[in-house]
């Protein structure tokens, strides 16, 4: 088998990536920017590596990590300078990786360790079937209105909280005069003032 396993631990800001011969021994490691600049860079070196080792293909897997990867892994699909070699893509579960890194008794929790996991997971073969992405540009779409969904829905609770204890004031127990009395001498209050105010 002729065939690179690139393991990445995905982060907010930085991956590392650990480049893993067919055999089971290293490449090499190194940590790339989570941004595209850090993606061009990934596919650069591991361009490099199957070239300097005459592989024809490559296993690319990164753990399940929210939206951190997702930029990630549709560029990898997109880039063609990677659609010369035999390509697979996988998104592994936390969980799978967690069981299967427990098997190393005496490996330490960082980053690098876990790209080391994630690409001996590939190298083991015990994965279902590569991921399949829909379009990158549906992907972003997605993103954009689950986040708009998550704000409108946190704004109408927001509002209705409010209302519920606007209805303190309508009860007679107490009145706009004493909320002024708090707020005055409360300096977050004061930012509350016209609203306060409003609602009597």
């Amino acid at each position: 088998m002729d065939k690179l396993f690139v393991g990445i631990d995905v982060g907010s800001r930085d991956n590392a990536v650990y480049l893993m011969l067919p055999d089971g021994s290293k490449h090499s490691s190194f940590s790339v920017q989570n941004n595209l600049g850090g993606a061009q860079s990934l596919t650069r070196k591991v361009i490099a590596a199957l070239a300097e080792k005459s592989l024809s293909a490559v296993s690319i897997g990164i753990e399940a990590t929210g939206v951190y990867g997702d930029g990630l892994m549709c560029f990898l699909r997109e880039d063609g300078s990677l659609g010369q070699f035999d390509r697979n893509l996988y998104v592994l579960n936390p969980k799978q990786v967690k069981k299967f890194k427990d098997a190393f008794s005496d490996l330490p929790k960082n980053d690098a360790v876990d790209a080391f996991v994630i690409a001996d997971s590939l190298r083991f073969g015990r994965i279902g079937s590569a991921i399949y992405m829909d379009d990158y540009r549906y992907k972003a779409l997605q993103t954009l209105t689950r986040a708009r969904f998550h704000v409108v829905r946190d704004l109408t609770r927001e509002k209705q909280r409010f209302m519920i204890r606007s209805r303190v004031f309508d009860n007679g127990f107490i009145g706009v005069t004493d909320v002024i009395i708090l707020v005055n001498r409360n300096s977050l209050g004061r930012c509350f003032f016209a609203t306060i105010t409003g609602i009597n």
